[in-house]
Order: structure tokens, then C-alpha cells, then sequence
């Protein structure tokens, strides 16, 4: 059975059960890899993809906020927590940081087809909205045909309450809403049954998460 491999920021590797947790009891014929590094920018992500996927692996990623940038000296500076570093993107507009998200992407899906390599492509979050939140109507120069993509994390969180109030100071979805968009979203997109978790277990997660 082909390797799952699966990228992104906190939202897929945090300090409770992420998706990749849950995703890894339902796909217990494949080995299910989590290289997923809270902070993540998408150029970080691609690069992720290219450096750790083989040929017929699956992989799944959860693609960051656009305007997040990388730094290697801020990266190692503050242990896997890039984050938006001012002192790199310093005359780069908003507009250039979407552009490069977009060019990031579209080189991580066209190495994967080359590659023999199956890659699902989701999100933390509308992918015009950022770290800001702020709906931003920038061009569009490459079609990643995001529109065919499932609802990003946010969104179904949104709809997909967990069973403890979000604290404003940690908005991370919990550990009952990963487990609810792996088995409504993942996994029948790959295919997969999804492994059950009864509610109460669930909400014995969420109290836990700190």
C-alpha cells in the first residue's frame, strides 16, 4: 500500500490530535507520516513536499496562509515558529505574497503528477483571506482550480462546533472538529472508512486539549 504523507502548519501538527492523528486510525493498511510544522509558510510547505514525497506516495496537505513568509534565521531562531517575519518581506506587497502562494501550489501539484504521486489539496482557510482575515480580490495569474477543493478547516469549523468555547487566545480548531473533518471531508475523499469515535470520547479529547 502507498505511503500517506501529510504537510502543513499547526493546523495539521499541533499540541492535541490533528487531523493526520485521526486520519492514521481510519488508513490502517498505509503508514500515515505527519511533516507538518506549526507556523508554516507555503513556500516551506512546497519545498516539505518535494524533498519527502516518492513516487506512488498519497500525499495531503493543508495549505497555509498566503501571506505567511519564510526565513531560515528566523526559522531556526525561533524553533519551527516562522510565522509572518517583517524583516524578510519588507517591500513585498500582499499581492506578491498571494502570487508566490499560488506559484508554491501549483509547483507541489505539477511535481506530484510528474512523480506518480496522488496530492489532495486543502486549506486552513479561505485561501484570499491570510493571516488578516480580510476577504482580498487579487488577479488570479494560475489556475490551481482551488474552487474544486473541499471547504477549508475554518469554514467547516464554523458549522462543526467542538464541545469547549474557543478561547480567543488559541482559535486552533480542536481535536473533536479534526476528527469530524477528517471523517466527513478525508476521508471520503481518499476513499477510506472512517475510523468511529463516539461523541463522549470526543468531548473527553476536547477538555483535554490543554
Amino acid at each position: 500500500m502507498p505511503d500517506i504523507k501529510c504537510f502543513g502548519c499547526s493546523f495539521t501538527k499541533y499540541k492535541w490530535n490533528t487531523w493526520p492523528d485521526f486520519l492514521r486510525l481510519s488508513a490502517k493498511k498505509h503508514t500515515v507520516s505527519n511533516f507538518g510544522i506549526p507556523g508554516s509558510s507555503n513556500e516551506f510547505i512546497c519545498r516539505e513536499i518535494i524533498k519527502k514525497s516518492k513516487p506512488n506516495d498519497i500525499v495531503v496537505v493543508m495549505w497555509s496562509g498566503f501571506d505567511r513568509v519564510h526565513s531560515e534565521t528566523y526559522f531556526q531562531k525561533n524553533n519551527h515558529n516562522m510565522g509572518k517575519n517583517p524583516e524578510y518581506c519588507i517591500g513585498t506587497s500582499s499581492e506578491q505574497l498571494y502570487q508566490r502562494t499560488l506559484e508554491y501550489i501549483w509547483l507541489a501539484n505539477q511535481f506530484c503528477k510528474e512523480n506518480n504521486i496522488k496530492i489532495y489539496n486543502l486549506s486552513m482557510t479561505i485561501l484570499e483571506l491570510g493571516e488578516t482575515k480580510q476577504d482580498n480580490k487579487f488577479a488570479k495569474h494560475l489556475d490551481i482550480q482551488e474552487d474544486k477543493w473541499p471547504i477549508d478547516l475554518s469554514s467547516f469549523c464554523l458549522d462543526n462546533p467542538g464541545f469547549v468555547n474557543v478561547n480567543d487566545d488559541d482559535t486552533h480548531p480542536l481535536p473533536s472538529q479534526h476528527y469530524n473533518f477528517t471523517k466527513k471531508i478525508i476521508c471520503p475523499a481518499l476513499n477510506l472508512e472512517p475510523y468511529l469515535i463516539d461523541d463522549k470520547q470526543l468531548q473527553s479529547l476536547d477538555y483535554k486539549k490543554k
